[in-house]
Parts: structure tokens; C-alpha cells; sequence
């Protein structure tokens, strides 16, 4: 379970701490003093810390603490743990202010169009009695009912509570109740001591701890997935209550005959960097597969995401509105976008990168961290195994001077098995376009073989220029960058 808190108990703490935090005394010149109020935790080192790490130092007055006395279930407010409550919400929309002289110029501003719809589903919070006692500490009498009377006349029987501005929190209000007044602390005779009178005031409010809020996004249905499953064949010799069918079945429930996406639009996308475009159903880009080479180039002709969103039927908002890019591996790649103000045919996205895979740890032996006997610890660069340095042809390229655990990936082969004339640059290297190759210090070899890796998928970041890499099986290629059909990415706006 995740680590939930909400600091939900501390803010009714707060709330009646403020209650008595806006009363005076009067003193004997006329002049009025505001009484601080300060939370009385009983901790040694807060006591220590009041009293300035001296025993001789004595607390100035008249003052007032709070602190908690107890804290129980409240079973008489108990209902149903099962209860979810939903409220249906709708922002309004926003907009930049483009007005020049405005105050508000260039920023976000509310309009009167509609803006996201929300759903937020609640849990039923577990009720509870929270006690407190508040302690007045005066000089004198006068003092003390100076301060009782302008605290009792808010209490008529209860004072209510708002602990936050929140419309959608259903347990923001409470109330404060008095439940007893001890007069003073001192007892008759006084005696030779002249300890500092202390009247005690104990109230109680019903407070709630509330489990995390689920909150779904309202959007428009744009995709519909239709799954197409065999039933079971059995042999034919079974009866009904007589045992098992002794021929296991050719099929079961689990086996996808087909499986039909339909997509409103229909349209496919190209990602190149930090932009995507808008491609015709049928229309593509050549090279079709992202390389380490510059981008590709549209073949069709240019669309415009701003008539694109219009008639999606959500409402864009720009830098707000989001981006979903499935992976290979089922995962999401994710961006918030906006429509470049110079080219509507092309969205600025900015990319979460928390949200791209996560590289693949590969050590100097040449295992991946998903292999028997991974060791990143014994590797030339252990904090470093899924990144490499650079992209270069080793038939151009001199190395020169170099740290152990420097790797490269390879556009081109290097050696060959009998190697009979070694580049001096690379010694007896023998590696091919693809490859990553390491620097052990003395020697340079293989520490990833294209060839072993046919039906894995490796991600991989080249330090140099921060790009991420993705190993398909069959070539490396920019991990989200290219093409993607009209099922494989969606928007939320």
C-alpha cells in the first residue's frame, strides 16, 4: 500500500488553535495586548526550547496553550465503509490574455467558455472525537475573566469550523464544542507559593480521516477495441456429470481470433522530437523508421491540428492538454502539448521524462539486467550501464585517449575475424554496425552483440546529445520518436 498522508487531523488542530488567537487583555494604562497562543505539545525538548535551556527562565503571561487530550473512534458516527459519494465537476475555460496594456497580459485567464469535466469519486472517512484543552494562563483574575468572556459568548452551544476552502472535501466543516471549565489551578490556602493561575477549558469536535479521492477525467469516447475470442472444442465423448473430458480442448476462451480498434479520425501520427504531425490515414513519411539520421519527410499533404481538435470534441488547452504514446512494451510515453503558433500543422509537445522506459542495464560482460549473473557493480562503469557516449564509425573516428568504461555504438563495421591488419585505433576489435563496444582500459570489446539480441527490446541513452535509444531487434532506433498508427497514441484534453 502506498504511503498516504494529508496532514487532515492537523489542519482541525489549526483551526481551533486560530479560534483563540484573536483575543486581548486590557492593562491598567488602557492599552489593548493580543494574547499569544502557542500548541502546548508536552515534548521535553519544545519545553527546553521555551524556557531557553534554563531552569530559572519563567513563562511570560496571560497566554494561552491548546493541546490534545485524546483521540478515539467515534463509533456512534459510523456507516457504511462502502459508501462512494461522486460529484460531477466542470471547470471553466481558460485562456491567454492577449490584450496588450492588460495586467494580466500574457498570462492564463478564465473565459466564460466551458473548460475539463471531472468525476471524484469519495470514500466514506472514518469518524472520530478529537479533545482538546485549552489553557489560559493569567496574572490576575481581572485577566482571566477578561479573556473567559469574550471566549464563552462563541460558544452558543458550539462554534462551527472550516478547516478548507475545498467545495469538493465533504468533511471541510465542523464544529467546536465546549464541554467543561476548570476555574483555576491552585487550590485554597495558596500557601507560600504563588504559583501562575491557570483556567482550563476542554472542547471536542468530530473530525474525519478521509481516504485518498479517486478523480477521473470526462472526455469524449475516441477509441472502441473489439476483441474477437474462440470458445472451447471439446472431443465430443464428454457427459455432463460424469468426470472430465479426457481430450483436453484445441481452444479456449483466451484465444484472440481478432481484434478490431476503431479510432474517430483514423488519423496516424509522426513524432520527431518535440513535434508531431498529422498524417492522412493513409498517408506516411519516408524513412518510415526513425534513425539516428536526420528526421523524415512527409509524404502527403500538411494537416492542421487546430481544425483536428475542434471537431475531436473536447476542449484544447494549451500546455495543459496531454499526449499518450504507447510502447512496444505496453507502457505510455506522455506530454503535455500545444499547437506551434508558427505552424498549426505541427504540436510542441513538452515530454515527461519520467514517463520513457527505463534504460537497460547492460555490464561489462555483456548481460543485460534482466540476465542470470547482471553484475553493474563489476562493471568499468557502474552507475552508468544504460547510457553509451556517443553514435561514431570506427572506420573515421579516432578514439585517442579515453577512461575506462567509455562506450561506443557502432554505424559500421570495424575487423573482421581474421583481422590480419588491425587498425591501430581499435587493436584486435572485431565488431559490427549496431554493436556497443567498451574501453576496459587496455583493450577495446564488445559489451553488446546486435546479433544475440533478436527478440529483446534494450533502451539505451547516448550521454552526448540525451537522446534514448530503443534496441527493436532489428535496428536501433530513437525509443519514441517515428510513426505511430491512429490506435497506438490518444489525446486528453
Amino acid at each position: 500500500m502506498e504511503f498516504f498522508y494529508d496532514g487532515q487531523v492537523r489542519r482541525y488542530i489549526t483551526q481551533t488553535i486560530r479560534v483563540f488567537s484573536n483575543f486581548v487583555v486590557k492593562y491598567g494604562d488602557g492599552t489593548l495586548v493580543r494574547v499569544p497562543v502557542m500548541y502546548g505539545d508536552a515534548d521535553r525538548q519544545v519545553a527546553s526550547i521555551i524556557r531557553q535551556n534554563s531552569e530559572n527562565k519563567v513563562n511570560s503571561i496571560p497566554r494561552i496553550s491548546v493541546y490534545v487530550s485524546s483521540f478515539a473512534l467515534d463509533r456512534e458516527r459510523l456507516s457504511d465503509s462502502s459508501y462512494v459519494g461522486k460529484i460531477h465537476v466542470r471547470e471553466r475555460g481558460t485562456q491567454v490574455d492577449s490584450v496588450p496594456g492588460s495586467p494580466t497580459y500574457g498570462e492564463i485567464i478564465y473565459n466564460q467558455d466551458n473548460g475539463r469535466n471531472y468525476t471524484v469519486e469519495r470514500l466514506m472517512p472514518t469518524p472520530f472525537k478529537l479533545t482538546m484543552k485549552v489553557d489560559i494562563w493569567t496574572a490576575s483574575t481581572e485577566q482571566k475573566l477578561q479573556l473567559l468572556e469574550q471566549i464563552l459568548v462563541l460558544f452558543n452551544p458550539s462554534l462551527e469550523l472550516q478547516t478548507t476552502d475545498n467545495y469538493i472535501d465533504w468533511t471541510s466543516l465542523s464544529v467546536l464544542n465546549l464541554n467543561d471549565i476548570a476555574w483555576d489551578s491552585r487550590t485554597v490556602p495558596v500557601g507560600n507559593d504563588t504559583p501562575i493561575s491557570v483556567a482550563t477549558i476542554t472542547v471536542d469536535s468530530p473530525v474525519w480521516i478521509s481516504p485518498p479521492a479517486k478523480v477521473k477525467h470526462l472526455g469524449v469516447i475516441t477509441k472502441i477495441i473489439t476483441s474477437i475470442q474462440q470458445g472451447s472444442t471439446t472431443s465430443g465423448t464428454y457427459i455432463d456429470g460424469l468426470g472430465s473430458d479426457p481430450t483436453p480442448p484445441t481452444t479456449t476462451l483466451s484465444t484472440m481470433l481478432e481484434k478490431i480498434v476503431t479510432v474517430a479520425g483514423n488519423n496516424n501520427i509522426e513524432v520527431m522530437g518535440s513535434s508531431v504531425l498529422l498524417l492522412n490515414p493513409h498517408e506516411s513519411v519516408y524513412p518510415n523508421e526513425p534513425t539516428p539520421d536526420p528526421a523524415p519527410v512527409r509524404q502527403g499533404v500538411p494537416l492542421s491540428w487546430q481544425e483536428f481538435l475542434i471537431n475531436s470534441g473536447g476542449t484544447y488547452v494549451a500546455g495543459s492538454s496531454m499526449i499518450y504514446l504507447e510502447q512496444p512494451n505496453g507502457s505510455y510515453v506522455v506530454g503535455t502539448f500545444a499547437i506551434n503558433p508558427l505552424d498549426e500543422t505541427k504540436l510542441s509537445v513538452n515530454w515527461n521524462p519520467d514517463s520513457l522506459s527505463s534504460n537497460t542495464g547492460i555490464d561489462s560482460t555483456g548481460k543485460i539486467d534482466t540476465a542470470v549473473g547482471y553484475d553493474a557493480a563489476g562493471s568499468y562503469r557502474p552507475n552508468s550501464t544504460g547510457t553509451f557516449d556517443a553514435i561514431i564509425n570506427p572506420l573515421t573516428y579516432n578514439p585517442g585517449e579515453v577512461s575506462a568504461g567509455t562506450r561506443y555504438l557502432l554505424v559500421d563495421d570495424i575487423g573482421n575475424i581474421n583481422n590480419t591488419h588491425p587498425a591501430t585505433e581499435w587493436g584486435t576489435l572485431v565488431a559490427y554496425a549496431n554493436d556497443i563496444i567498451e574501453w576496459t582500459g587496455s583493450a577495446w570489446r564488445v559489451v553488446f552483440s546486435h546479433s544475440h539480441f533478436t527478440e529483446t527490446m534494450v533502451w539505451q541513452t547516448n550521454i552526448y546529445t540525451g537522446v534514448q535509444y530503443l534496441w527493436n531487434g532489428v535496428s536501433w532506433v530513437k525509443s519514441y520518436e517515428g510513426e505511430y498508427t491512429a490506435d497506438q497514441w490518444k489525446l486528453v484534453l
